[in-house]
């Protein structure tokens, strides 16, 4: 179980959205969601979180390490493919996450632009989802 919450908080932290697991002792509280984030914040928190999943502290996370959701976090996270994630990989795919979300650019994501980026990211799920309609012969 604990596992799958870091999982969870994981994915939540690499969409630049506030985490509602809790944080690890080595990382900062995560901001609540009507709080700003700074860049250098989310940084710190990806940090925190890659120790927390690390569980034999080899410096790199498996699938195993990430419980029942991990061969689906893998394929996200694991940019070289080679069956592990690293700090590093995790983030550049964080990081690059919160600069898409942080649509002024000024190193702040603001609630507002976390909530544009969570609808932007529901709205793409349901179009994935969505069955392709039936063409026309």
């Amino acid at each position: 179980m604990n596992k799958f919450v870091l999982a969870g908080a994981a994915f939540a932290a690499f969409a630049a959205l506030p985490a509602s697991a809790q944080p690890p002792a080595a990382a900062a509280p995560a901001a609540p969601a009507e709080a700003s984030v700074t860049r250098a914040q989310m940084q710190q928190d990806i940090e925190g979180r890659f120790k927390e999943m690390d569980a034999n502290h080899d410096g790199a996370v498996t699938a195993a390490e990430l419980g029942d959701n991990g061969p689906r976090m893998m394929e996200r996270l694991d940019a070289d493919h080679d069956g592990k994630v690293t700090l590093p990989e995790l983030t550049a795919s964080g990081l690059a996450r919160f600069d898409r979300a942080d649509v002024n650019h000024d190193g702040i994501l603001t609630p507002e632009e976390r909530a544009a980026a969570r609808d932007a990211m529901r709205a793409r799920m349901q179009q994935q989802a969505a069955p392709a309609a039936p063409q026309g012969h």
